[in-house]
């Protein structure tokens, strides 16, 4: 995911700014960011009432061809997660996956956004804290020679997302991604995906017992909103019965 990391800050110059929307989640608050944040994108349209149809365009562009394929190999805040897994021994707590919670915070980052006319969840993304908040000040330590409230608040949730992802592997991921929400939602329709042999499969749980993302169902590899794409399934499984596929 290094690569995603590079990629994604490239705006250095003002003419590697590309205006593209990034198929994951990355603080477009950071000053050589490439892209722009979709759910950063799409809160300022509603705030001015309109439809941010670029974005949903590219969303879908994204998720019909990968489904959420970018989180698992490409979002670097979700490697930062994976990161402090390694660092753990690999070892998490196992949790029931409440795959609808990432549901909740999607509409309520969009219901926050109409009402409040602002881009509330900006103010409180990790990953904009990490990547957005933190990168700024170091870049600018002229123009932000004061700790202000919104630097603790980023500071704050970014030190409670990665307590949280050092007891649950992928928690932010799992559970309060609203980005995570909208691809993993393309994840039944899209082109790549991760098909199961059922002749081959011999139920010994190799594949759930690597899942980063606690899935806890065979049927739901590939198929549910949890599932990142990542691959760690596939590899874990001792009779290959687990295999990318392109749909034609």
């Amino acid at each position: 995911m290094l690569w995603a990391l590079v990629v994604s800050n490239l705006g250095f110059f003002r003419i590697l700014k590309t205006g593209f929307v990034c198929p994951f989640l990355y603080c477009y608050g950071c000053p050589f960011a490439t892209f722009g944040c979709p759910i950063g994108i799409i809160q300022n349209f509603i705030v001015y009432r309109q439809i941010p149809w670029f974005a949903i365009g590219s969303l879908g562009v994204y998720g019909t061809l990968l489904g959420r394929a970018f989180c698992g190999w490409a979002c670097p805040f979700g490697a930062l997660q994976d990161l402090l897994n390694y660092l753990r021994g690999g070892k998490s707590f196992r949790v029931k996956p409440f795959w609808y919670t990432k549901f909740i915070v999607l509409f309520a980052v969009l219901g926050a956004a109409w009402y409040a006319l602002d881009t509330v969840f900006c103010k409180l993304c990790p990953s904009g804290s990490l990547f957005g908040a933190i990168i700024f000040r170091l870049r600018y330590p002229t123009y932000t020679s004061t700790f202000s409230q919104p630097f603790y608040i980023h500071m704050f949730t970014l030190i409670l997302t990665v307590v949280l992802a050092l007891l649950i592997s992928r928690f932010w991921c799992r559970y309060l991604c609203p980005l995570g929400a909208i691809a993993g939602a393309f994840n039944k329709v899209s082109i790549v995906n991760i098909s199961l042999d059922a002749d081959k499969c011999k139920k010994c749980n190799a594949c759930l017992d690597a899942c980063r993302m606690g899935i806890t169902k065979l049927e739901d590899i590939g198929n549910s909103t949890d599932c990142i794409l990542c691959g760690r399934c596939v590899e874990a499984c001792p009779t290959k019965a687990l295999h990318f596929t392109v749909k034609k």
